[in-house]
């Protein structure tokens, strides 16, 4: 079988380094280039770029490109690089922590890293992305070379303890530790959650289901709690079995509002906690015949659907993606350049973006 483009394009690009057609210091094609002369997608181009950058072949330095780094400085030591690359250089290099880099194509972290991406252009500093996908914390600490980092992935709390234990500035993005001073730039899932039960309310709807994502998930037990607080505030039955966590995506909300529906637990309306498991919700509801939103209205969160081929235009929250990642980077440089940061926990609030997919329930006004 023959080997993936982005590996070949790797290969191609690391002998030729190796064998000093690129030198040090020297700019590599960009990545549209690359897909040109490998005749393949910009997205694979740039996948194969982030592996260099990962691996310590190339930098990425913003408005530049990707620059060929000098391996046999590697060697030196990790403390010995980081000192060589402070002094060289005012601007600050600033990790980006992936889960993976496949995730890169999703709306949501490509929307994040947008933000980071146009507020970089405005302020001296350079960007990295890095995926821990197959490292330990304290492994990539130990041969990564970065001088602050915006953590995209929900890491364990021993890894983000790791990090604040190595004095690395860092900043959660959509996610945190309760009780603990760190920084972080999150979406506020508690109001989003009140907002939708508030105008699902005002439409006549009293039998309201909630499908939050994953258990485990920040976003989880803030919209449970203010499920319940909505609820009892409009003076509506909480009904328990309505508030259900399931995957992120098509098939988890598919899954789960499928399961509730088969059970019997029928709503007049949904808030979904992501654009994805909404559109999953409407699948489900249309295999029973439910119209949308003639018998159920629907309510997702992200404002990521534009342009898709979703029947009902949905209705949904802003969640002011690009906004989160640009603050990422703000907060981060001022720590890193040890100024002070006023609001170490900066909490977004989202928007109603009211289209189609939401109506008064029938004989309601």
């Amino acid at each position: 079988m023959s080997a993936p483009v982005y590996q070949r394009i790797k290969d191609v690009l690391t002998e030729e380094i190796r064998q000093g057609k690129y030198k040090p210091g020297d700019i590599l094609p960009s990545v549209n280039q690359l897909a040109k002369m490998f005749s393949t997608s910009r997205n694979t181009s740039v996948k194969a770029i982030n592996d260099l950058s990962h691996e310590g072949v190339i930098y990425c330095v913003q408005g530049k490109g990707s620059v060929v780094n000098d391996l046999r400085k590697e060697k030196k030591g990790q403390a010995s690089k980081r000192a060589k690359t402070k002094s060289a250089s005012s601007c600050p290099v600033i990790g980006v922590l992936l889960a993976d880099f496949d995730d890169m194509t999703h709306p949501y972290l490509s929307m994040i890293l947008r933000g980071i991406s146009g507020r970089a252009k405005t302020m001296p500093c350079n960007l990295k992305t890095f995926c821990i996908k197959n490292y330990s914390i304290d492994d990539f600490i130990r041969t990564e070379n970065f001088d602050g980092l915006i953590v995209l992935t929900e890491l364990p709390q021993s890894s983000v303890f790791l990090l604040r234990q190595n004095k690395i500035p860092f900043v959660l993005a959509n996610n945190d530790i309760y009780g603990e001073e760190l920084l972080s730039v999150t979406i506020d899932s508690f109001t989003a959650t009140y907002k939708a039960v508030e105008y699902l309310h005002s439409l006549g709807h009293s039998k309201i289901a909630v499908l939050s994502g994953p258990y485990f998930a920040r976003s989880t037990p803030l919209a449970y709690s203010a499920y319940k607080h909505a609820m009892n505030h409009f003076k509506l039955e909480v009904d328990e079995s309505f508030f259900r966590s399931c995957n992120y995506g098509e098939e988890g909300g598919y899954a789960v509002f499928s399961e509730m529906l088969n059970a019997g637990k029928v709503p007049t309306a949904v808030f979904a906690l992501e654009d994805f498991i909404a559109v999953g919700v409407m699948k489900a509801a249309a295999e029973k015949s439910l119209a949308v939103p003639g018998d159920l209205s629907v309510i997702g969160s992200g404002n990521m659907l534009n342009g898709s081929n979703v029947k009902v235009p949905l209705t949904t929250f802003n969640i002011k993606l690009d906004e989160l990642g640009g603050l990422c980077l703000d907060v981060l440089l001022k720590q890193i350049k040890k100024e002070l940061v006023i609001n170490s926990k900066v909490s977004l609030e989202p928007e109603l973006v009211i289209r189609d997919s939401c109506q008064a329930l029938r004989g309601k006004r």
